[in-house]
């Protein structure tokens, strides 16, 4: 767990990292919710990453964040795909992004483009 500040003020407090590439791309699906403040998947490049959700059960909000900490890009209110292939989207960013958090829904407000950020990377166990 990790915590996610801009300037001084601590805006995430329990952010889960995902690292590995199977976590990755498992990510929220299946789960009834984040169960945390935030889920910050951890690219290895600098990307334009896509986001897709299968099997979640619930909306989120995806922040795209570059390798130096910035703010990329916001998608909010981002909806879970159903069978309706209507609703089947991928979601990307229009800059690249190191990294992309993931929070409940209507939880990014604090947050605009070109925010920068500071948070530690846990040391690997």
């Amino acid at each position: 767990m990790m915590k996610i500040k801009k300037g001084s003020r601590i805006l995430f407090d329990d952010v889960e990292v995902a690292e590995s590439y199977t976590s990755r791309v498992k990510g929220l699906s299946g789960r009834k919710s984040i169960g945390h403040d935030g889920f910050l998947m951890v690219f290895p490049w600098e990307g334009k990453h896509g986001i897709w959700m299968p099997m979640m059960k619930f909306a989120i909000d995806i922040v795209y964040i570059d390798s130096c900490k910035r703010v990329v890009d916001i998608k909010k209110h981002a909806r879970p795909m159903s069978l309706n292939p209507m609703t089947w989207k991928v979601f990307r960013p229009r800059k690249g992004s190191k990294y992309v958090l993931e929070l409940p829904s209507g939880k990014s407000g604090p947050l605009k483009i070109g925010d920068m950020l500071s948070f530690d990377m846990p040391k690997p166990r």
